[in-house]
């Protein structure tokens, strides 16, 4: 392992590569990155040269490889394709991505038709076709960072843990670099964005302490003004308040319902959404309503989940209790 991780960094550094005072090995959180010298500062930057576009990878032979028709220069083949097999896909990454998928390939009908509805998740959809394929296309999902309006694999970089209200990733039009660590005695983690608890779950396959919920999809009528007032479900990325209004439906994209770190941001976002409709008379109470709605979605998705009783499925268990923990905490 460590003949193959001082291999890997001289050929990254001579790559145009960073990677100060770090190494890899096993600590609360999997396999991550380490400081090696606590006292000393730690850094990695992966050029762009590096960064692989997801869509120019295939699988031959079960293993990770570019593209033979896309532009990439033999050494950087070679050094993507040493460090999948030995770091990535080929050490670890495709065996606990299949365990997860097939964990949610275990779910009931009546689980999947929760989850498709209220979590915008489509398990039948997401598990169309062949299923190495699927499994390549889920890992590499789970990994990509974005970068000049592409999905890049980003070699090295992609191994610093995920933690919550930490400092994010730098992305720069020379490549991607972690944060400017101070000095770190232990393991680097670093902010993979903004997601919900549940989304963190389908997307990369792990519980994470997310500070926001957001609502699920739900269509409420309001007799008093004679509409429906709809959410479509959406994580929003920022505090950009979208409406449209029809004839007979107001519609949201999505709705926050929890915040930890911004406990009155539900009734605060609420407020504006009143404020913009202006001319109609919706009563504070409805948020009351959504949130008992959310609260008995969460009750529901808990109670199919258990008569699984599987690995992932207690994993959901978990995310529906928190979730249900920080809306309860503003009901």
């Amino acid at each position: 392992m460590n003949e193959n991780w001082d291999f890997l960094i001289a050929e990254f550094r001579r790559l145009g590569g960073i990677a100060d005072n770090v190494t890899q090995k096993e600590g609360e959180y999997g396999r991550g990155i380490f400081s090696v010298d606590p006292n000393l500062k730690v850094r990695i930057f992966t050029p762009s040269k590096l960064l692989v576009n997801k869509d120019h990878i295939y699988l031959e032979d079960n293993k990770l490889r570019i593209k033979k028709d896309k532009q990439y220069n033999q050494e950087i083949r070679n050094f993507f394709n040493f460090y999948q097999d030995n770091f990535s896909w080929g050490f670890g990454g495709q065996e606990t991505t299949e365990l997860f998928e097939k964990g949610l390939s275990l779910f009931n009908p009546k689980l999947r038709e929760l989850l498709k509805k209220y979590a915008l998740v489509d398990l039948e959809e997401r598990h169309k076709g062949n299923w190495n394929n699927i499994i390549k296309e889920q890992f590499l999902s789970s990994r990509v960072f974005k970068f000049k309006n592409s999905k890049v694999v980003v070699p090295i970089v992609e191994l610093v843990n995920h933690k919550v209200r930490s400092l994010p990733f730098i992305s720069s039009e020379k490549g991607i670099s972690t944060p400017n660590f101070p000095s770190v005695n232990g393991e680097l983690r670093h902010s993979y964005g903004n997601m919900s608890p549940l989304s963190r779950f389908f997307y990369q396959g792990f519980f994470s302490e997310e500070s926001m919920v957001f609502s699920i999809p739900f269509s409420i009528n309001l007799k008093n003004i004679g509409k429906n007032i709809v959410c479509k479900g959406s994580v929003l990325q920022n505090d950009y308040l979208k409406i449209d209004r029809f004839e007979n439906e107001i519609i949201l994209d999505g709705l926050p319902i929890a915040d930890l770190n911004h406990p009155r941001l539900p009734y605060d976002y609420f407020d504006q959404i009143l404020r913009k409709i202006g001319d109609l008379k919706i009563s504070q109470d409805l948020l009351f309503k959504i949130f008992q709605l959310n609260l008995s979605i969460r009750d529901e998705i808990i109670n199919e989940s258990k008569l699984l009783n599987n690995d992932v499925s207690n994993i959901l268990i978990k995310i529906m209790k928190y979730e249900k923990k920080l809306i309860k905490s503003h009901n």
